[in-house]
């Protein structure tokens, strides 16, 4: 058997700060599924907060050579645009839900946990650590994975750093869309969603902009979610 060449080793380096956040999320977040249901209460805030604290870690250890790509910033066009999209995804999201068949063996099933089976302090300090993550942690590595990452590796699978940050071909944006749907249970928001983030990414040339827009529809769905009681969504 041959060993891997110092060159290969070298190109599946650069791999490692996006897929690692991502891999770890993903993991994790299928673990949580093996929580009995009647220790919920007790053990998913808990295995949530591990989560949290544990890709934050893999993110700034392992993912911070990907940050780079986080430049250029959109103008304010950009910014205005991010946020529209964003505020429209969660609209969609919510709004269609129910309107659509499920498909099966995607995207797995929400944990829909809710926290008000928690005592004050502690319902207060999960919904504190599930907002950080949806809002301020899940945009930053998803969006370095699917726009900047995969985006480029279908493009260039030889070597993606080749592409310049903003690219986008009707190929990589439909293919890094259907993996963004497979990865979520919500599959025709999911898909319509990576299709606008794909596109958003095309007008600005900006994953800044990608991740301002991540970040409005999380925080516009959280507040939804904690208003309407409606954890179907988490």
């Amino acid at each position: 058997m041959s060993t891997p060449s110092q060159s290969e080793v070298a190109s599946l380096w650069t791999f490692v700060p996006y897929v690692s956040p991502m891999l770890a999320y993903v993991l994790l977040t299928q673990a949580e599924a093996y929580i009995p249901e009647d220790r919920q209460a007790t053990w998913y805030p808990v295995a949530y907060a591990i989560k949290a604290v544990l890709v934050l870690a893999i993110l700034v250890l392992l993912g911070r050579r990907s940050f780079a790509d986080l430049k250029p910033m959109p103008g304010p066009g950009g910014w205005a645009l991010a946020v529209g999209i964003g505020l429209a995804v969660t609209a969609v999201w919510v709004g269609i839900d129910g309107h659509y068949p499920p498909l099966p063996f995607v995207g797995g099933t929400r944990e829909a946990f809710d926290p008000s089976v928690l005592p004050p302090a502690g319902r207060w300090a999960f919904l504190a650590v599930r907002l950080f993550g949806l809002v301020l942690l899940v945009p930053v590595f998803e969006e370095l994975f699917w726009r900047s990452f995969l985006m480029r590796v279908v493009i260039d699978p030889d070597d993606f750093r080749r592409v310049p940050i903003g690219r986008v071909t009707p190929l990589a944006a439909v293919i890094t869309s259907v993996g963004f749907m497979l990865v979520h249970p919500e599959w025709l928001p999911a898909l319509l969603t990576g299709l606008a983030w794909a596109w958003l990414l095309h007008r600005t040339r900006s994953v800044s902009a990608c991740v301002a827009s991540h970040l409005v529809a999380n925080l516009a769905l959280g507040i939804y979610v904690m208003a309407t009681g409606s954890y179907q969504f988490w």
